[in-house]
């Protein structure tokens, strides 16, 4: 049911705002959908160049895990590196392992860097690497601390369509189920339409 809701919620809600878009990312074992909702075409939050962000995820493991999780972050470029967005914001994280639960507010930075234009039309190229980090005083109940860590390259085949593929990791500590459990570690490729 959870998945249910949560799944509607992140494709209902990325119509709201302009230059959103909602991604899928599958491998052998795992299914994450993800939503970002972009104020980059509002004019009633656009009063400077910081762009405001909600992003909500949605990780399904085949090993009867969930993690799910909506953040906010501010996104400006960065001066004097053309082509390089920094994000830095906080993302509310669940999870669910078997019978433990796990919440925690880690503090999170982004950065994606849109390579040069290259020769002979290859459609636009992007790196993107997030950082998402709660130590104790950021963890609730029994969490102990969470970490997260990713890297990813996408290309963009058809206006406003991306295909990527990245590395997720992620760990969850417990006070009972180890300060260190591997929540997961994975390749996945997927993706993102963009609107």
């Amino acid at each position: 049911m959870l998945k249910k809701i949560a799944i509607t919620t992140i494709l209902a809600s990325t119509v709201l705002w302009a230059e959103s878009g909602v991604g899928i990312n599958i491998n052998e074992q795992d299914l994450e959908v993800e939503g970002i909702l972009d104020s980059r075409n509002l004019k009633s939050l656009q009063t400077s160049s910081t762009i405001y962000q909600a992003d909500f995820t949605f990780l399904n493991d085949n090993e009867h895990a969930q993690l799910y999780g909506a953040g906010i972050g501010a996104t400006n470029k960065v001066a004097g590196v053309d082509g390089l967005e920094l994000t830095l914001g906080a993302k509310f994280i669940g999870a669910e392992v078997g019978a433990e639960n796990f919440t925690a507010l880690p503090l999170s930075i982004k950065a994606r860097y849109q390579l040069p234009p290259l020769m002979y039309n290859v459609p636009p190229v992007a790196i993107e690497g997030k950082i998402l980090y709660a130590p104790k005083a950021l963890s609730f109940g029994d969490s102990e601390k969470y970490t997260e860590y990713r890297l990813s390259v996408d290309i963009e085949v058809i206006e406003n369509v991306r295909i990527y593929a990245g590395y997720r990791n992620i760990k969850t500590g417990y006070k009972n189920f180890g300060n260190n459990y591997l929540f997961n570690n994975s390749f996945y490729g997927g993706l993102k339409f963009s609107y």
